[in-house]
């Protein structure tokens, strides 16, 4: 009995540093997942929980649960967490039962006016993008989790998430959605990234899915014609459906980081928005929605 109590004061200690400051290693418990109601919003400025900020997250999950393969987010409950620095963004992590099932990430439409956001991507599954699970299991492989370290999220927009690390004098860049050590040297190339990098979305609390196709995974690992094949170009949502309806295997291929790191993706479907915003739906641990603008830049399709 003394043991439980003990295990569960340093939990309730650990995720309580987390909404207040970056994550503290001195706290962490042996053994995630963190409790749903360890990880409500606070009573602090990090955590956004006006009334505007609330009704925007529930509209978006209102509206998203009723695609095929969203049905746990009727009866999600949602923590956000700001994304940095300087992004004017969260991240929001929906659980269900107890495990989590998706996430948003959404951005203040005009920094000047908290009270307009927008939605920049979002996606479903049990290892969300900034999961704590996952960046635990990280630690645990870099042999840190029992060390003095601090994790910061940073978000330069889709594909571009890592929880950077620091410990003493060495940096680590975890990828938020993976868990994988990214092969960066410094904060530098972050920045760069999101100097260059564009993201950009459109979709606003009113807007709803009009139309959507899915498609069954595949390993892109299975066929290599994004190796060395020839991409096709797809620059239009239009020429995208008519691809996906026509060939139902389609891999996105990312080159990140300046070409430090390479991402291919199964392409699943699509999901298009009553604004004409089309979001591309990938298979990354769970299925993430990008906008096509974005992903069109940052990448490239292979048939």
């Amino acid at each position: 009995m003394k043991r439980s109590i003990v295990w569960l004061s340093c939990l309730f200690l650990w995720t309580s540093l987390l909404v207040a400051r970056p994550l503290s290693s001195a706290a962490v418990p042996d053994n995630p997942p963190i409790p749903a109601q360890a990880l409500a919003p606070a009573s602090t400025d990090l955590t956004v929980t006006t009334p505007t900020f609330m009704d925007a997250v529930n509209q978006w999950m209102k509206r998203i649960s009723s695609e095929q393969g969203f049905e746990a987010w009727k009866q999600a409950s949602w923590t956000s967490y700001p994304l940095g620095p300087g992004t004017h963004g969260w991240i929001v992590l929906l659980k269900a039962g107890g495990a989590e099932v998706g996430y948003m990430v959404i951005y203040a439409e005009d920094p000047k006016d908290p009270n307009k956001y927008r939605l920049a991507e979002y996606g479903r599954g049990s290892t969300p993008l900034f999961s704590l699970n996952t960046l635990y299991h990280s630690l645990v492989q870099l042999e840190l989790i029992h060390s003095s370290y601090t994790a910061e999220r940073w978000y330069s927009g889709p594909l571009y998430a890592v929880w950077k690390v620091t410990s003493g004098t060495e940096q680590y860049y975890i990828d938020a959605k993976s868990g994988e050590v990214l092969p960066l040297s410094s904060a530098a190339q972050l920045e760069a990234v999101h100097a260059e990098e564009e993201y950009s979305s459109s979709v606003l609390p009113k807007h709803s899915i009009t139309s959507s196709l899915q498609l069954g995974t595949f390993d892109p690992y299975d066929r290599l014609p994004w190796v060395k094949g020839t991409p096709v170009s797809l620059e239009t949502f239009e020429k995208l459906a008519t691809a996906l309806n026509d060939q139902s295997r389609l891999t996105y291929v990312a080159e990140l980081y300046h070409g430090s790191v390479t991402v291919p993706l199964a392409v699943t479907g699509y999901q298009l928005w009553s604004n004409e915003e089309a979001f591309l739906l990938l298979e990354q641990d769970g299925i993430r929605a990008i906008p096509y603008s974005a992903a069109f830049k940052q990448g490239k399709l292979f048939p």
